[in-house]
């Protein structure tokens, strides 16, 4: 199954008090993910809480999505871990119970360079036959990787095909795009940088915001690929404030309060994770309540 259009950068639900993950709640959240138009998943994503989740729940979480996605949909296991030995456990498990690719972000807290980075892609490919997405975000892992190391990445080692930009540089999305997508492939993993990515015609987006607002991103993607500017930017600036106010707080916060408003089950974030206060719940739910109906979820319709 080929990784491309919209993935949704799953978030994990979890029981009331936050302390399993609420596996029927997950298995109605991809099913209704895929009615809403989605091409594949992330599990244990940055928006999959996954440093917050146990090594077990890794397995556990890209399991439960792999069978309940049942060929309907591409899943893109987020494995990347502190360690290449936990790395290597995670994606060897991935490849195993039937995932389409890898997504690795490089380790943090203890901060590595480029040689340390590439030697982590390259032992896990050497453990894997799976294809390999690079996950960029910087403010996350401390290491930026630019345009010559994705490059180095995708040449020697192949199953380095895609890149999951999270850095919100656009000079480096932009080059990347226009000069480089037949080496690897761009996926836009940052939501401002939407219109921009579109209109460079990105044929991939990893999105939090995905959970909940599939239809119109599956709307942009389609406008992006048969080059209807005029509808990219006319949805773009309709959803913008919805952009704009997730991005003002806790982004897996606010993607999980909007699941609730929507009514999508996926319960509260995991601590020390900061819950949306009442007073953002309720500027969320006006701006949620001013954009087209369609553009959202259609659970409550």
């Amino acid at each position: 199954m080929t990784l491309k259009g919209v993935l949704s950068a799953i978030v994990t639900p979890f029981t009331a008090d936050g302390e399993k993950i609420d596996e029927a709640a997950l298995r109605a959240l991809v099913d209704q993910n895929i009615a809403d138009g989605v091409d594949g998943f992330v599990p244990a994503g940055g928006t999959g809480e996954f440093s917050v989740l146990s090594h077990q729940e890794r397995l556990r979480l890209v399991e439960v999505v792999v069978e309940q996605t049942a060929g309907r949909a591409a899943v893109l296991a987020h494995t990347g871990a502190t360690s290449s030995r936990e790395a290597i456990a995670f994606s060897k498990h991935a490849e195993r119970v039937g995932a389409t690719a890898i997504m690795l972000a490089t380790p943090y807290y203890e901060p590595i360079g480029f040689d340390e980075a590439f030697a982590y892609y390259a032992a896990v490919a050497d453990a894997t036959s799976l294809p390999i997405c690079a996950y960029n975000f910087p403010p996350a892992t401390g290491l930026h990787l630019d345009v010559d190391f994705l490059l180095k990445l995708a040449r020697e080692i192949p199953q380095v095909e895609f890149v999951k930009d999270s850095s919100a540089n656009i000079t480096q999305m932009n080059t990347l795009i226009a000069e480089h997508s037949l080496e690897i492939t761009f996926f836009n993993g940052e939501d401002v940088l939407m219109l921009p990515a579109l209109a460079l015609k990105a044929p991939g987006m990893v999105m939090g915001i995905a959970n909940f607002m599939a239809p119109v991103l599956a709307k942009l993607q389609k406008a992006s690929e048969s080059g209807d500017d005029q509808a990219l930017v006319s949805i773009w600036r309709e959803i913008n404030p919805i952009i704009r106010t997730l991005g003002s707080g806790r982004y897996n916060s606010g993607v999980k309060a909007a699941c609730e408003i929507l009514g999508l089950k996926v319960g509260p974030v995991r601590a020390p994770i900061p819950q949306y206060t009442a007073a953002q719940k309720e500027a969320l739910k006006a701006v949620l309540g001013s954009v087209n109906p369609a553009y959202l979820t259609s659970v409550s319709k």
